[in-house]
């Protein structure tokens, strides 16, 4: 028997926050929390000078997760695609400038623990930050990000020659 009144329901994911003005308060202290670690290697480390990015890498990787960026660049864009597979879109957030690209993630997982004979469960907190710089710049303006199978898809337009990200110059004319 054919039934002609099935419900299709389509799931759509909430969309994902991408905020325009700059890095945000939680953006800028995560950065702050690579700086003071990566000192902190170099400190441990005998002050040894020259070795800053290899710092700030081990720093990045012991305080966040990291997750695969590959980036494509076409005539009119920029195409940004991200592994987030332990977030769900509302736990992400994507901070634009003309020239870069900011995710946050912050989210709990379920993680399974074997001790012996039993087997327990407990969340552990997971957080994200990736900052990656774009080949060109773009217009933050006209972005769009796309959520499926825990990848983010990112679609930027580049600026237009003269419109550099749309970011507009800050007036020192009330500086005393």
């Amino acid at each position: 028997m054919h039934n002609e009144n099935v419900v299709r329901h389509q799931t759509t994911e909430p969309p994902i926050v991408i905020k325009t003005t700059g890095l945000s308060v939680e953006a800028k202290e995560m950065l702050d929390a690579i700086a003071r670690r990566a000192y902190n290697i170099f400190e441990s480390k005998g002050r040894i000078k020259g070795r800053d990015l290899d710092n700030w890498l081990q720093a990045e990787a012991e305080l966040f997760d990291r997750t695969p960026l590959n980036i494509g660049e076409s005539k009119d864009g920029v195409t940004v695609l991200a592994e987030v597979h332990d977030f769900t879109p509302k736990e992400l957030e994507i901070d634009l400038e003309p020239k870069r690209v900011t995710i946050i993630g912050r989210g709990r997982t379920q993680m399974e623990q074997k001790a012996g004979t039993s087997t327990g469960s407990q969340k552990r907190t997971v957080r994200l930050l990736r900052s990656v710089q774009l080949p060109v710049e773009i217009d933050a303006a006209h972005a769009t990000a796309r959520f499926k199978g825990g990848v983010i898809e990112l679609k930027l337009k580049k600026a237009l020659p003269g419109k550099a990200g749309t970011v507009k110059p800050v007036s020192n004319s009330n500086v005393a």
